[in-house]
């Protein structure tokens, strides 16, 4: 046989196994019994309900093979039931003679049940009766049901009109190929009986009366009696909004609506939302439980609500539903009706895609986690509604909010379209101590070195705020911001009588060192730094915390300072001066020390040997030094290797902000963000905008790591300084001379702009300005200028009056060929000097001389007197001229007023009238302001702090508007 002959062997063989089957089916909303037809193979029975086969009436006359005599007779008796039947594949069965006809399709043996999506093929079974009995429905009702006397889980029945009709076997757990199906038989006495009741188990009896007569002859038992239990029932008003406006209520002009319902609930149970306070009934198959409340109860409460809305239009006072005319209406539901309905237990509810979802945070969450570089990740969620929202999620519309509005909340809006209301000054706080993070969708990155950051960060947030994850880092930076614990003050171990804020300031360097932290001493200059930093090095040798030497790096002119003072209160410390060309000799012997003293310049060359010594304390003396991160002695101390930091210094600004950026960096590396981000978060804003919140935040972020007293808050039984700026004309013959020179300089400056390179500009000003500010001090400290100076002249006379009177005279000036010609000139009047400029290498001598009283007048180099001097016998200090760092000249003057000063001191500062001197001491008054807030942690007042190029130039400028004045 051919391969093509073949198919249409198998294609005729299969077209003759094809047969018509009956699928009986149970409509689950129904439970009536459908037939279906299908057209299948005996090996497609599992799935003949996906092979239809719609009744065509040619067929009753002309069938095709797969319809047999026998359905021949069964389809004519559907078509004649019922005409639908053609063109349809299934429907209900005959009503008259159902059996008869179930009995035929039967017969074929091609009849299946479909039950739990199982095949199962149909056996005729023998009428069986059914019985009626009650049943208690979830809401409280009885209902009258049918059953067979056989095991109720084996039979299901299949109603017809309400009644049962027909049973079959469904045994759910036993695997069986066959089903029974057969016809049910009531009892005379049943044949008539109620359409299906639902009637509440209160009511039952009140049925049975009614219908006493049919009750007899349904012949029906009586329901069961059952507990009924009255539970505790609380009414939740329920605000439901729509804003799209209720059917059949809706508005035009409206935005939606709102309506309260209310539901009765139980610690089992709660009811439908409804209008009335009717009771309701639960079953729980042992127990009616019975939800009632008071009427009057719930009427006063329906009011109290219904008080509260009358803002709104209500169309219908009776269903409580009101209009929504505007947006503005959804806000004040939302803000200021909430927490007033809230207390009312008032629960709102939405449709899904509410346009007007406003919902309060209702707590915060902030999770710590540590990362696998020690970094830590904070996730601050936000959560409302059993929802929790990352904060990252609003980050964009946090920066586009306008800082000066007056709203107490912040609508920030998810992309659900939700819109959450948060208070404007928890969050907005918050973003500005985060604002320089890093984020992620794990939260914002904390670096490691920025730990102690945390406590700003928990005080940003509202005092609710549940705190999760790694919360000992938390802890560590909570601890760190209190104040140190003050130690028993048993001061055996130094040679002094420490004052209680030198004892505290003591206390507190052992607080910085308890959590592993570095420190800023920054006393005023003359309260005792020294002193304080001493005797914490001598109670870190008793605790036996010195088995490794501790540094101390300092300007040279303090070498031998450092040196005396410890001989003097702390002897039991052994100290070595690493300096000159031998210090390198008995380099291996430094452990044997308590004390190393070394300066800044030596430091950088030996860095070598540094890294290979190990040390206990590394501390920087005039810490200021360090204020530019670029030299070699700046970047050499922070190589060093060491187990603690601590810094001293009476002037940790002195010009501006990196300088204090610089000494922060060297304590808490990274603390403060790069020099870059510094610059950018801190340092531009401040000094260049005036910004007080950065400048308040910045105060806030170092406080931990700066000690700072002033002798107005501390040493208040010092004697009094009073400062005394003294104009001084110039003669005309000095005068004209300085104004050829400014002429002759702005011609110069004007050039070297048109010439030079732009980052020039400002050195090249400097530069003009420097030579009229010699101009102003003596004419004479130009070569080859033979003219008398108004300022010498009268600081000479000022001196000999001073003289007369036995004061002690220090006279600074920043041009050392000014104190030579000062020498001289006083020299001519028979008045003995001693002098120090940076050139003199015995400080020490020349500074015991004049405290013995040598010589009355100590003139001093502004540079080289400015750090390191007790100069307490001095009550008069004459600033000859002004110098543009304020804080180096105060420096200068506190070598007199500091401790040990028993007389009133007072500071005398020349300026040249009508010269750059008074612009210049205008100008340093304002940077003075800079030092003194950062010092103080006192308020911005919004002044510009840098010296720009321009303002140097106006300083041209002004002295030509004043000739003209």
């Amino acid at each position: 046989m051919s391969f093509l002959a073949s198919l249409r062997k198998q294609d005729s063989d299969d077209k003759q196994d094809q047969q018509l089957h009956y699928l009986l089916t149970i409509d689950h909303l129904t439970s009536e019994m459908i037939l279906r037809l299908c057209i299948a193979s005996q090996q497609e029975i599992a799935s003949i309900a996906n092979k239809p086969y719609s009744l065509q009436r040619e067929h009753l006359y002309r069938p095709p093979s797969f319809i047999q005599h026998s359905d021949k007779k069964i389809l004519q008796e559907l078509s004649d039931s019922r005409a639908s039947w053609f063109n349809t594949d299934k429907g209900p069965l005959p009503e008259n003679n159902t059996w008869s006809l179930l009995q035929e399709i039967i017969a074929t043996q091609r009849c299946y049940l479909l039950h739990q999506n199982s095949v199962m093929a149909v056996k005729a079974g023998e009428p069986d009766t059914v019985y009626p009995y009650w049943s208690i429905n979830t809401s409280g009702e009885y209902q009258l049901g049918w059953q067979l006397q056989e095991n109720l889980n084996q039979y299901k029945l299949i109603f017809c009109t309400q009644k049962p009709k027909f049973y079959f076997t469904a045994n759910d757990t036993a695997a069986i190929d066959s089903i029974v199906l057969g016809p049910v038989v009531f009892l005379e006495q049943h044949r008539q009986t109620p359409p299906r009741l639902n009637i509440s188990v209160s009511d039952i009896d009140k049925y049975i009366q009614q219908r006493s007569k049919n009750w007899q002859k349904w012949a029906l038992p009586r329901p069961p009696i059952v507990d009924t239990v009255v539970a505790d029932t609380e009414i939740k008003p329920l605000l439901i909004c729509h804003d799209k406006g209720t059917p059949q209520l809706s508005q035009k002009n409206s935005t939606g609506d709102i309506q309260l319902l209310f539901s009765l609930c139980s610690d089992k149970y709660c009811s439908l939302p409804q209008n009335t306070f009717d009771d309701c009934i639960y079953w729980d198959g042992k127990t009616l439980h019975r939800l009632a409340v008071d009427n009057k109860q719930g009427e006063h409460l329906k009011n109290t609500i219904t008080r509260r809305l009358s803002a709104f239009t209500s169309p219908n006072n009776e269903k409580c539903i009101w209009y929504i005319q505007h947006q503005q209406q959804w806000q004040h539901l939302f803000t200021d009706l909430y927490a007033p309905l809230n207390k009312l237990n008032v629960s709102f509810c939405t449709e899904a895609g509410f346009r007007h979802h406003y919902a309060y945070i209702e707590s915060w969450d902030v999770r710590i986690k540590e990362r696998e570089n020690g970094d830590l990740n904070l996730s601050v969620l936000l959560q409302a509604k059993d929802i929790d929202i990352e904060l990252q999620e609003f980050l964009d519309q946090l920066r586009d909010f306008n800082y000066r509005s007056k709203d107490s909340h912040i609508y920030l809006q998810r992309s659900d379209g939700r819109l959450w209301l948060v208070p404007a000054g928890d969050v907005l706080n918050l973003m500005e101590e985060l604002e320089d993070l890093d984020y992620s969708q794990d939260g914002f990155h904390l670096p490691h070195n920025q730990r102690h950051r945390l406590a700003d960060i928990e005080h940003c947030t509202p005092a609710s705020t549940h705190w999760s994850g790694d919360t000992e880092y938390l802890n560590e930076s909570i601890e760190l911001h209190k104040s140190p614990v003050v130690l028993n003050k048993t001061l055996d171990f130094i040679k002094a009588q420490l004052r209680p804020y030198q004892w505290l300031g003591v206390c507190w360097i052992q607080h910085m060192k308890q959590h592993t932290c570095n420190g800023l001493l920054a006393d005023d200059m003359g309260l005792g730094k020294t002193l304080q930093a001493l005797t914490h090095l001598a109670f870190e040798k008793t605790q036996g915390n010195l088995a490794k030497p501790a540094l101390i790096v300092m300007p040279l002119s303090l070498l031998h300072n450092w040196q005396n003072e410890i001989k003097r209160f702390a002897p039991q410390l052994s100290c070595k001066i690493i300096h000159g060309s031998k210090r390198h000799d008995n380099w291996t012997e430094l452990n044997n020390y308590d004390v190393l003293l070394t300066t800044y310049h030596l430091v950088a060359s030996d860095l070598s040997y540094w890294n290979e010594q190990r040390l206990s304390w590394l501390i920087l003396d005039e810490a200021q030094s360090i204020k530019n991160p670029s030299t070699r002695y700046s970047k050499a101390v922070r190589e060093i290797p060491c187990e603690h930091k601590l810094c001293l210094s009476g002037t940790p600004v002195e010009n501006h902000l990196g300088e204090l950026w610089s000494i922060i960096s060297f304590l808490m590396p990274g603390y403060l963000g790069s020099r870059r981000e510094f610059r950018d978060n801190f340092q531009k804003p401040i000094e260049q905008a005036g910004d007080e919140k950065q400048m308040q935040r910045l105060l806030k972020r170092i406080a931990p790591f700066i000690l700072r007293r002033t002798k107005d808050q501390i040493a208040k039984d010092l004697p009094a300084k009073t400062e005394i700026e003294q104009l001084i004309p110039l003669s005309s013959e000095q005068y004209n001379f300085y104004e050829q020179l400014k002429h002759e300089t702005w011609q110069e400056l004007q050039a070297k702009i048109n010439e030079e390179n732009e980052s020039n500009h400002s050195i090249a000003a400097l530069s003009a300005l420097l030579k009229l500010r010699q101009a102003c001090c003596d004419p004479g400290l130009f070569p080859d200028v033979d003219l008398p100076s108004a300022k010498r002249q009268y600081c000479i006379e000022m001196i000999e009056e001073l003289v007369a009177e036995n004061r002690a005279v220090l006279v600074f000036s920043q041009f050392t060929q000014m104190l030579d010609i000062l020498d001289t000139s006083l020299a001519e009047k028979n008045i003995s000097t001693l002098k120090l400029t940076g050139k003199t290498r015995n400080r020490q001598t020349m500074v015991d001389a004049f405290q013995r009283g040598e010589a009355p007048v100590f003139l001093i180099s502004l540079k080289a007197g400015g750090t390191g001097l007790n100069l307490t016998r001095a009550d008069t200090v004459i600033h000859y001229d002004p110098w543009w760092n304020a804080a180096a000249q105060q420096q200068a003057s506190d070598r007199a007023h500091r401790i040990g000063q028993d007389k009133p001191v007072f500071v005398y500062k020349l300026i040249a009238e009508n010269t750059i001197e008074e612009k210049i001491a205008q100008l340093q008054a304002q940077k003075m302001a800079l030092s003194q807030h950062v010092d103080n942690q006192a308020q911005l007042n919004a002044e510009t702090f840098a010296f720009k190029f321009e303002e140097l130039l106006t300083l041209w400028e002004e002295d030509k508007n004043h000739e003209k004045n």
